[in-house]
């Protein structure tokens, strides 16, 4: 079975298009270049790949076989413990488990359950002991919400749900109860998506296993009635149906009467998974939430220099964050699958919606997590790719001979097509557009010419649709390329010496953060309180957008100056639940913020390039930094 680094210098190596150093392997690694050397002798010797050493450095020989995503061993053990905590009223003894698991107590003790511990403090539990003996406590409700989320998510390199679940309760059926589920809720007068029918099915699922168990909830844990949440919604009848169904599931199947406050979160479970339909969305949500969200959205647009959204836009976001609030409130999560590739791709849109959440927390007090952030990221990308507005227009020479009305028809006909894009410079016959030397972005054109440099459509003298795709298409393209140069420009003007810096070790992601703040405010690019204002904007959610780069940036705060502070270290630096070579602080001047979110794709781009990235990580100097990065 490959180990992580073994699966990662894998990854590396066949997104690179050629052989890479021992060196810089090392490096992205974390490693030593003899450490190095043995993973590649190892995976050489398992068969599974082929990678060939030369003089240049290593790689991968095409059709090399997947990664495995199997479990470390210690992964593994902590499964084990993990389950036996969540199962045993009495604590586990440390003795007890190193003898199960074939490992010495001091593993359990210093290995295994300070990684536990590490997981369930983010669901308000703590692991106690005494003389040995170790204890999980905190409420059922939080022991269920854990057991939830590692079900349904893969933020601790767990495999799939059933896989998930049987490691924690090796004794349960879980696959029987899940196909015995299944048609229930295919029998529900109800919408539910893949995804949240799978995350539905789970919650009840640990509902079930836990009541098997003799863990209900408890009095103190009762939560807010759903009478208020039923109320609202046109499906509720369908909702109560669904969770009577369930019961008589659980009475008829397991000989188990659920208890009036689990029914509660079941009927809780399925309101806030199911879609549903609002014929008035002003009939089921307050005035005053409408407000705020809007009025949060208008930060949104004001902060990024975007136009304001539209009132159609505004009254669908309004629905789903208020189901989204509905489920923070019940502290209960839908997984979002397409989350972490979202964040990736598309970093700069994510870090709008991570805008909006702080805002919106700001008025509601509730923190939405990573996977509710990227739904609300998915919102806005589709909308802004949908209403891309163009400022600046294209200018366009038309070739056209004169042949009765036809050359005036086609002329009208893109004019009017087109015109909030295009500007028509000139209207010429192909002998003048060949003795005229003439500047503009297009060239459309009704005969053939040589294009020498230029951008050219060639169209029919009576214009088709496939001849507004091609212009449409061309447009997109000559825009994509004006906003890119202006973008590379402004990018080019950030890197400043001064605030360049090589191997510099610090404790965690605050310090960096604090150290390249402090070298920014003596040079005049910021004022104090961004510094601090970036350290807020990394608690609601990492900045570690690529596997090597962190891009660390103020949530509401402007710089004076608009900069780049780099720090570029051989070694990894640990960031969040990722490792990075490059920390990228960012301010950006109030009156140059339209330029951010090109500038963020930008840099985002450069470092998602496995090719990119290796040329950076070779550099040692601030002259050869910016030599490869611009």
């Amino acid at each position: 079975m490959k180990n992580n680094r073994q699966n990662e210098l894998l990854r590396i190596l066949s997104e690179a298009d050629k052989s890479i150093p021992a060196a810089i392997l090392a490096g992205m690694l974390g490693a030593s270049e003899r450490t190095v050397r043995n993973y590649i002798k190892v995976l050489n010797e398992s068969g599974d790949v082929s990678i060939v050493s030369s003089r240049e450095g290593y790689r991968l020989e095409k059709g090399a076989a997947a990664q495995d995503n199997g479990l470390s061993e210690n992964e593994a053990r902590s499964w084990q413990v993990l389950s036996d905590l969540l199962t045993s009223k009495e604590g586990i003894n440390a003795f007890d488990e190193a003898e199960r698991l074939f490992v010495s107590a001091s593993t359990v003790v210093n290995v295994i359950i300070p990684r536990i511990k590490s997981m369930v403090k983010e669901y308000g539990l703590c692991i106690e002991s005494s003389n040995y003996q170790f204890y999980l406590k905190g409420s059922e409700w939080n022991k269920r919400r854990l057991i939830g989320y590692i079900a349904t998510s893969d933020s601790y390199s767990f495999w799939n749900t059933d896989e998930s679940l049987l490691q924690l309760f090796p004794h349960q059926d879980v696959d029987g109860i899940m196909q015995e589920l299944y048609p229930v809720f295919q029998k529900a007068q109800i919408y539910l998506n893949d995804y949240s029918l799978n995350n539905l099915m789970v919650h009840i699922l640990v509902i079930l296993i836990r009541l098997q168990s003799g863990d209900g909830l408890e009095e103190q844990e009762a939560r807010v009635s759903t009478d208020g949440l039923l109320e609202s919604l046109y499906d509720r009848e369908e909702i109560k149906a669904l969770a009577d169904m369930i019961s008589a599931n659980f009475m008829e199947n397991h000989g188990i009467q659920i208890p009036e406050r689990d029914y509660q979160q079941i009927l809780i479970l399925i309101a806030l998974s199911a879609e549903h339909e609002t014929v008035n969305i002003r009939s089921v949500i307050s005035h005053e939430f409408i407000s705020n969200v809007t009025s949060v959205l208008s930060l949104v647009s004001e902060r990024y220099c975007i136009p304001e959204f539209d009132n159609d836009f505004i009254m669908q976001f309004v629905l789903h964050v208020y189901y989204a609030y509905q489920r923070c409130a019940y502290q209960m999560g839908i997984p979002n699958p397409v989350g972490p590739q979202l964040k990736k791709d598309y970093a700069p849109v994510y870090d709008m919606a991570v805008f909006f959440a702080h805002n919106f927390d700001h008025i509601y007090q509730v923190s939405f997590n990573e996977d509710e952030i990227a739904f609300i990221a998915f919102h806005f990308g589709a909308y802004l790719e949908n209403s891309r507005q163009h400022k600046e227009l294209v200018t366009c020479t038309i070739v056209v001979e004169s042949y009765h009305s036809y050359s005036k028809k086609l002329v009208s006909h893109i004019s009017e097509t087109f015109k909030d894009r295009l500007l028509i410079r000139n209207v010429l016959s192909i002998s003048c557009f060949l003795q005229h030397a003439t500047v503009s972005d297009l060239v459309i054109t009704t005969l053939p010419v040589e294009s020498e440099g230029r951008r050219i459509v060639q169209v029919s003298p009576i214009l088709t649709r496939k001849n507004i795709d091609d212009i449409r298409g061309k447009l997109d393209q000559i825009e994509e390329e004006k906003k890119l140069e202006h973008t590379r420009t402004f990018f080019q003007s950030l890197f400043h010496k001064e605030l360049y810096f090589r191997n510099l070790v610090l404790e965690d992601e605050e310090a960096y953060i604090r150290f390249m703040g402090q070298r920014c405010l003596e040079q005049g690019y910021i004022k104090e309180a961004f510094i601090q204002d970036v350290v807020l904007r990394e608690s609601v959610s990492s900045t570690a957008f690529t596997d090597v780069l962190a891009m660390p940036h103020a949530i509401s705060q402007n710089a004076e100056r608009s900069f780049i502070c780099v720090v570029h270290n051989n070694m990894p630096i640990r960031w969040g639940r990722k490792t990075v070579h490059f920390i990228l602080l960012v301010g950006i001047a109030r009156q140059e913020m339209k330029y951010f979110t090109p500038a963020f794709d930008l840099v985002v781009d450069l470092f998602n390039s496995t090719n990119r990235t290796i040329e950076l990580l070779k550099t040692g100097t601030f002259e050869e930094f910016c030599r490869r990065i611009i």
